[in-house]
């Protein structure tokens, strides 16, 4: 399958496009030995770009070790060498089975496993989308980090999130999977929902687009399900349950945030984020302010401040990644 083969490398490069993810989505998803070997290929991947110590380590070895260990491949899915050595130089944004677990094996034998925890942090100004070695899915925001070990135990899948990330989980009723952010967790099966947990936040909110949610803030046990959006006040640990449009939350994995009546100084943080920048702002002045308003990956912050503008009369300065923003007064123009 030259054109799977093809989609795997960008994959791992982080050069596919959407709908090539989709692809291998659905690709992976049609039968275990297309997820052993997507994870295998990125193990291989994983065990150079991410070894210690590149001087002593020997690619030739480990890729045969990794072969005998799933099964030989027909000539055109072995990845040359020489591309490996290339593309080990990038930064690639991949879980799997991981280098920790090199001594697993996928035919079921009983070996001993080295569980070691993976950490990925996607910084301001960027979104990626990662597969855990179950099949799940995760889109993960901007300025969010996500620790998750390097094999799943038995009877539990369990991962650690602070920021944002969207969630596609693979359905296994022997292992529930858990997402642990600070104040509260949240448990699923098979289940597409979105987490907002930010430190700079006050708030923790959860959007449910499919399946069924079990929340636990430590006080109370709450069932989500489909439309539901929880938000969790971490100050008064109050939690409010509402019913939303889930895409209205997610669209920022397709490119795009949509705001309707949030809180203004929460977009700003949310717009600091997107386009990677330093807001200073007046929040005497802006508190209790609300903003509703699309902004898109491929505009700038300017496109936002013209946009609020619009709705709310403010002047600002820019200094390269830093913004000031006040509200306007004497018909003050905006200087930039």
């Amino acid at each position: 399958m030259p054109e799977i083969d093809s989609i795997i490398l960008k994959y791992l490069q982080g050069k596919s496009t959407e709908e090539e993810n989709q692809h291998l989505y659905k690709w992976v998803r049609e039968s275990p030995e297309n997820r052993k070997r997507l994870f295998a290929e990125k193990d291989i991947w994983d065990a150079y770009g991410y070894h210690s110590n590149r001087k002593e380590y020997e690619i030739i070895p480990e890729l045969e070790l990794l072969r005998k260990r799933t099964g030989p491949y027909p000539p055109q899915h072995i990845i040359p060498l020489k591309q490996f050595l290339r593309m080990a130089a990038m930064l690639v944004v991949v879980f799997g089975l991981g280098w920790a677990s090199r001594y697993i094996s996928f035919t079921g034998n009983k070996q001993l496993v080295e569980v070691k925890m993976q950490e990925i942090f996607v910084p301001k100004g960027q979104v990626n989308q990662i597969f855990l070695a179950d099949g799940t899915r995760i889109w993960i925001n901007s300025e969010t980090r996500l620790v998750a070990p390097s094999v799943f135990a038995t009877n539990e899948r369990v991962v650690k999130l602070s920021g944002e990330a969207f969630f596609e989980v693979a359905r296994d009723i022997k292992r529930p999977f858990r997402v642990e952010v600070k104040g509260q967790q949240i448990e699923v099966l098979g289940t597409s929902f979105n987490v907002r947990a930010y430190e700079n936040s006050n708030e923790i909110e959860t959007t449910l687009e499919n399946g069924s949610i079990r929340l636990n803030t430590g006080k109370q046990i709450t069932f989500l399900k489909p439309g539901d959006q929880s938000l969790y006040d971490k100050k008064s640990n109050k939690l409010f349950i509402s019913n939303v449009d889930p895409a209205n939350f997610s669209s920022w994995k397709d490119g795009r945030y949509e705001f309707q009546n949030k809180d203004l100084i929460e977009v700003f943080k949310v717009v600091e984020r997107w386009y990677d920048v330093e807001i200073t702002a007046d929040e005497a002045y802006f508190k209790g302010m609300h903003f509703s308003g699309v902004i898109k990956r491929n505009k700038d912050a300017k496109h936002f401040l013209d946009m609020l503008n619009h709705s709310i009369p403010i002047q600002y300065k820019t200094n390269s990644d830093k913004i000031q923003i006040t509200h306007k007064q004497d018909n003050k123009t905006n200087s930039n």
